[in-house]
């Protein structure tokens, strides 16, 4: 559920080295040097890999640029919470060519452990009138600015979305410093533990709120291990939320975290910050509340 700050580990280890009381050596200065060579060469290379169960490719920022299909887009973005334009590519016309099925995900992955997995037929959808996926890709001469409360920019490769309004896009989908595109079986499928059982009927709100987990939770939160993300905690290892929330304090946190804690390391947003109502929240409690009472 949490809105992420990337990690900027190349720096921190740099800056370890100053630290040291040798710091004015040759040797010191010489490692200093390189330390910061490789940083910046890093982001230079930093490359997308595309990869479907048989194949993969990989793409540079400027390999991507340099594709004949680049346009320009501009479009109202939630993470910079204003309208920005972009250079970008249809993801539809970069995964051409891809092996996948007809309800198959592609799970998107970032530098910083975030991960999300997307109906493939959402980034496939070409109709002018419906959400369409784009790669953003930032131009290695024309860096995008900082996202506002953050110490970075979305690049160097961000999932965005034209006409998201038009259907329910998850906050999550706009996937920042992405790394890679994998087409996959459904969540659904690929973790069967996170289901309801058959007996459960299908208006019961336990059944929307795995719908809503899914969509939003699982981009940051596993659950008893499943999921691929692994920026914010497991919400059932050990122990689920409901067995040490009482539900009013979980309901008034999954709305507004700070409500109820508030640390300087703090990254989960406000409920309707990732697009969630009230009915999504109270949906959300039900099935965290089905999993910690059923044997399923």
């Amino acid at each position: 559920m949490a809105k992420r700050a990337l990690r900027r580990t190349d720096r921190a280890k740099c800056t370890s080295l100053q630290r040291e009381p040798a710091a004015f050596s040759l040797l010191v200065l010489i490692a200093l040097a390189a330390c910061f060579a490789a940083s910046i060469s890093g982001a230079q290379s930093q490359s997308l890999t595309i990869s479907d169960r048989g194949s993969s490719k990989s793409y540079t920022a400027r390999e991507l640029l340099a594709l004949p299909d680049v346009r320009v887009i501009t479009l109202p973005d939630p993470v910079y919470r204003r309208p920005m334009t972009y250079q970008a590519v249809a993801v539809a016309d970069l995964l051409k060519g891809m092996a996948i099925g007809p309800d198959d995900y592609v799970q998107v992955g970032a530098s910083d452990n975030f991960s999300v997995g997307i109906p493939a037929r959402l980034l496939l959808e070409r109709a002018p009138d419906q959400p369409r996926a784009f790669l953003a890709v930032e131009s290695p001469d024309a860096p995008w600015p900082v996202i506002p409360g953050k110490q970075t920019s979305a690049g160097r490769f961000y999932v965005v979305w034209q006409l998201a309004g038009a259907a329910k896009i998850s906050t999550e989908y706009w996937a920042y410093a992405t790394v890679a595109l994998a087409v996959t079986d459904s969540p659904y499928k690929r973790w069967g533990g996170l289901a309801v059982g058959n007996d459960v009927p299908a208006a019961d709100p336990a059944r929307r709120g795995l719908d809503r987990f899914v969509a939003v939770c699982m981009a940051c939160h596993r659950f008893n291990g499943a999921g691929e993300a692994t920026l914010g905690p497991d919400l059932a290892d050990p122990m689920n939320p409901v067995d040490y929330f009482q539900l009013p304090a979980l309901r008034k946190f999954l709305l507004n975290p700070k409500s109820v804690l508030n640390w300087p390391e703090q990254k989960m947003q406000p409920a309707n910050a990732m697009g969630l109502s009230e009915d999504d929240i109270d949906s959300i409690i039900a099935w965290l509340t089905y999993k910690a009472r059923s044997p399923h």
